[in-house]
């Protein structure tokens, strides 16, 4: 079976989601990693943000926030002639949304799912997936709480929900770079803000150059785990699409899946360690969707890395797809 059907499947075993939910990515907190998944040099594979939704995160994405309301954003051409233009359309989209403007007292609510390989040592690398659900204080200054659970190919689980009180180490307030109101204070300029962007996230250089990561390819990561699990101003997803749209070797994937089993169109970067990162969106609204990486070229990668030895080129290493994402009023409260 291979991991598409296991997430598949996976997504088929669980309960469905709200009727009002719809998308997709994840941003790994540093001290809360979501998982053991298996670990790459600093400068190695690709991190998707959930954690993102680990996304983020990001992502993962990772990438990504949904239309969550009853607001329908208008079809448009579904035949997209390039990344450009799906980004275009995708900045558009968020700017017919309606801005809710929470509080800063209220936290910021994020339903996933995601799957990516796993090892331990001398293991060979598997398939794992993980449910998620993450609350995280609209002003960074106050505890989150984040509740998760393993799942294994065909839905199965592998483990009860486990929960975590969200804190700085040494219990200080959460107070990370991707909460709503340090999103908030970006430019909606795109050229500004790809500024903010490269000094957020600048390259990254070690003693082996093979390793290193472009201005661009931080940018891009970065933009994956900033949409994973924040909620994100529509005004501000639509000018991070567009400032997207300054990085260099971006590309077009057709059809792209997330961790939910959701086909859509991706914009996707290749990293030059031979991972393909890519923001996928629906084909229809192009809200979007989540996150994935692709195993692009195995010969570039197994040069760096002895983690993904006999894994195939163009299979799918991780997934993310983010279900619902609302704002709450405290933590460990659903929508």
């Amino acid at each position: 079976m291979d991991e598409m059907t296991m997430l598949r499947d996976h997504h088929d075993a669980q309960p469905a989601p709200s009727p009002a939910t719809v998308r997709a990515a994840r941003e790994r907190l540093a001290a809360h990693s979501r998982s053991r998944r298996l670990r790459v040099p600093r400068l190695g594979r690709l991190s998707l943000g959930i954690g993102a939704l680990g996304l983020a995160a990001c992502v993962g994405l990772v990438v990504v926030q949904v239309i969550n309301d009853d607001t329908r954003v208008s079809t448009l051409n579904a035949v997209p002639a390039g990344a450009v233009q799906v980004l275009d359309r995708a900045a558009t989209a968020a700017r017919q949304q309606d801005d809710p403007r929470p509080r800063a007292d209220q936290y910021v609510f994020a339903e996933s799912q995601s799957g990516d390989y796993v090892s331990g040592p001398g293991q060979t690398p598997k398939w794992q997936g993980m449910r998620r659900m993450i609350w995280l204080p609209v002003d960074g200054k106050r505890e989150g709480l984040l509740r998760e659970r393993r799942t294994a190919g065909g839905g199965s689980t592998t483990g009860a929900w486990s929960t975590t009180v969200l804190r700085q180490p040494g219990g200080g307030p959460l107070d990370v770079q991707n909460n709503y109101a340090a999103l908030d204070r970006l430019s909606r300029d795109p050229d500004e803000l790809l500024a903010q962007l490269q000094r957020r996230y600048p390259a990254q250089h070690s003693s082996d150059p093979a390793r290193d990561r472009s201005a661009d390819e931080q940018v891009f990561d970065g933009i994956s785990g900033m949409v994973a699990e924040s909620y994100l101003p529509p005004s501000l997803r639509a000018a991070l699409f567009q400032a997207a749209k300054k990085i260099k070797g971006i590309t077009l994937v057709e059809d792209s899946i997330d961790a939910a089993g959701r086909h859509g169109v991706a914009v996707a970067l290749t990293f030059r360690e031979g991972v393909r990162q890519e923001i996928i969106f629906d084909r229809q609204t192009y809200a979007p969707l989540g996150s994935r990486s692709v195993l692009a070229d195995a010969a570039a990668y197994n040069r760096l890395f002895s983690d993904l030895k006999g894994v195939p080129q163009g299979r799918t290493l991780s997934a993310t797809a983010l279900v619902n994402t609302r704002i709450v009023d405290a933590p460990g409260r659903l929508p």
